[in-house]
């Protein structure tokens, strides 16, 4: 039994990164966490305790990470921690490096939402927010939000404020 149930993880997050990061040669999914609990017959799975999910240069770390699927294909993904992180080195080389308190990948939109705390750092810019959507797809990124709209369900915000920092390009000589 317990082989089984370990299979049909290994299916569902192979599912998952398959999905997440469409692009990218499969390789080797790694979980650490202190404990797992899996629904078999819907195929959700929650994990806690300093979890660290890879796969190659993607690494995702939390407190809890929920896993939800809809027809048999993930469907959500939801990182909570303090912070959750999101690490991911692109086929360009460019390292993403996001954080916050809550996250939420949504698989048919390509969509990381980051509430509570929020950064998101790229190579040319950084940005903090109490809320980011960022298009894994697109490499679209939304910042900020109304300053009456609950964030994570709880109490509005006071401080909806983006802040973003450009570095500029060094100049080439010639």
């Amino acid at each position: 039994m317990g082989f089984i149930r370990a299979s049909l993880v290994a299916l569902l997050l192979l599912n998952l990164f398959n999905h997440a990061w469409a692009g990218e040669i499969p390789e080797k999914i790694f979980i650490t966490a202190d404990h797992m609990k899996m629904n078999i017959e819907t195929g959700n799975s929650t994990y806690t305790g300093d979890v660290k999910i890879s796969q190659g240069k993607l690494v995702l770390t939390g407190n809890k990470v929920t896993l939800e699927q809809g027809n048999e294909e993930l469907e959500r993904l939801i990182v909570t921690g303090k912070p959750a992180r999101y690490n991911h080195q692109t086929e360009t080389g460019e390292t993403i490096e996001a954080e916050s308190e809550h996250m939420v990948y949504t698989a048919s939109k390509n969509t990381l939402v980051m509430t509570t705390n929020a950064h998101l750092k790229q190579p040319d810019h950084q940005l903090s927010s109490q809320k980011i959507v960022y298009n894994t797809e697109k490499k679209i990124v939304i910042a900020g939000g109304d300053k009456n709209t609950p964030n994570n369900g709880s109490q509005p915000t006071v401080n909806q404020r983006v802040n973003i920092t450009l570095t500029p390009q060094e100049a080439t000589t010639e």
